[in-house]
């Protein structure tokens, strides 16, 4: 039966530490580390023999001494190292793991927090980027926009210009009803008043069909239609051309079937390009029937001529061959073209032409009726990109008149 614990409550660490050793030291390691400091604290071997120090030694040499003789005895009575401190009871136990599970399930919390908070860091980095980008395209467009302001402050400017000149020119002379508008502007023209207002009378065979084709209630049907009966003439077409010279059961039937193909591919390319190429001119023609506008005179003549200087094709801008501003300003005629090249940056000659034609005049106070129409001159292979052109120029005069009144 093993002897009882003779220091339940004693801190072995500390006994340890008295005899210079790690706790758990073994008992042979005990008496060695004993028998050197009682070499060094045993009142016959002390060498300093002051009162004091003999006093202070000999307490050091009964503190090793109770040391040995209590580590002695746990390790004659147990066999092994004495363990330190308290025993925890179960209760302490079980205090002590639930505060670990609580520790670890701060832990937890606190870092799915700091997970949360790097997300939320993240995205408020995303949405300062996105915020200077959006600052970015704002000042881009507050740029834009007084460029734009610029340019038009210095057409009124021109205009006056031209209307004090016109002015004077009328003093001095009560027959003329015109004035030289420079810039290529020609004088002499037949005021809107005097001439035919209504824009010209569009392509008879243009109009029949695609006025059918906008209509709303079956366009989409007749542009259907049409589409089918197309394809079938160019498959039918393309059918007896090739087979006119292929065998049908012939070793060469696949050239003869590639070649149809290619023949249906290319004819529906050509056809749905002319196809909207009038379409485009016939919408453009339905645009500038007679209409009017809530502008006076002299901001429609402004506003007409800023869009001619803002749309160009392939690096040609538009000439205004002939314009005038009616006395009074009652109203104004405008005669442009663009000339332009097909080929990239204009190199070469000028193989198409475009022309513009605007009429208005003055229908009350702050009111125009305004019409205009196109003419193309180019050949039929050429004409998509005169449409676009027109296309163009249409959309740009009715965002400059309408869009921003």
């Amino acid at each position: 039966m093993s002897a009882p614990d003779p220091r339940t409550h004693e801190d072995y660490d500390r006994l340890y530490y008295r005899l210079d050793l790690e706790p758990g030291a073994s008992a042979a390691d005990i008496k060695h580390n004993y028998r050197q400091l009682a070499q060094i604290f045993h009142p016959d071997k002390w060498r300093h023999p002051t009162a004091a120090s003999l006093h202070w030694a000999d307490e050091q040499f009964k503190r090793i001494k109770e040391a040995r003789e209590v580590l002695e005895a746990y390790w004659a009575a147990h066999h092994e190292a004495p363990s330190s401190g308290y025993a925890l009871s179960d209760a302490q136990r079980g205090r002590a793991l639930e505060q670990v599970r609580e520790l670890q399930m701060r832990r937890e919390r606190l870092s799915i927090d700091l997970d949360n908070l790097q997300r939320e860091r993240l995205r408020t980095l995303a949405e300062i980027a996105r915020m200077q980008n959006e600052r970015e395209r704002l000042i881009g467009d507050i740029v834009r926009l007084r460029d734009d302001a610029s340019r038009e402050r210095e057409a009124h400017a021109d205009w006056n210009e031209q209307k004090q000149a016109f002015s004077a020119s009328n003093a001095s002379s009560n027959s003329a009803s015109d004035y030289d508008a420079p810039h290529g502007y020609e004088a002499g023209i037949a005021t809107p008043a005097e001439s035919d207002f209504a824009p010209t009378k569009s392509h008879p065979i243009r109009h029949f069909f695609f006025s059918r084709f906008d209509d709303p209630s079956r366009g989409w049907l007749m542009t259907l239609s049409g589409a089918v009966f197309v394809l079938i003439v160019l498959f039918v077409a393309a059918h007896r051309i090739v087979f006119s010279v292929f065998d049908m059961t012939g070793s060469w039937r696949w050239l003869a079937v590639f070649l149809q193909t290619l023949l249906i591919s290319s004819g529906a390319v050509l056809a749905g390009g002319f196809a909207w190429a009038q379409r485009t001119l016939h919408r453009a023609d339905g645009a500038g029937r007679v209409h009017g506008v809530p502008l006076p005179v002299q901001e429609t003549w402004l506003r007409v001529t800023t869009s001619l200087r803002g749309t160009s094709r392939h690096g040609a801008a538009w000439q205004i061959e002939t314009g005038a501003l009616s006395t009074g300003d009652s109203g104004f005629e405008i005669d442009a073209v663009l000339r332009y090249s097909t080929r990239p940056h204009g190199e070469g000659e000028a193989n198409q032409a475009v022309r513009f034609r605007c009429r208005a005049q003055a229908a009350g106070a702050g009111a125009t009726r305004i019409a205009w129409d196109f003419g193309v001159q180019a050949p039929t292979w050429w004409l998509v990109p005169a449409a676009q052109v027109v296309r163009d120029l249409r959309w740009r005069i009715e965002a400059d008149i309408a869009g921003r009144i």
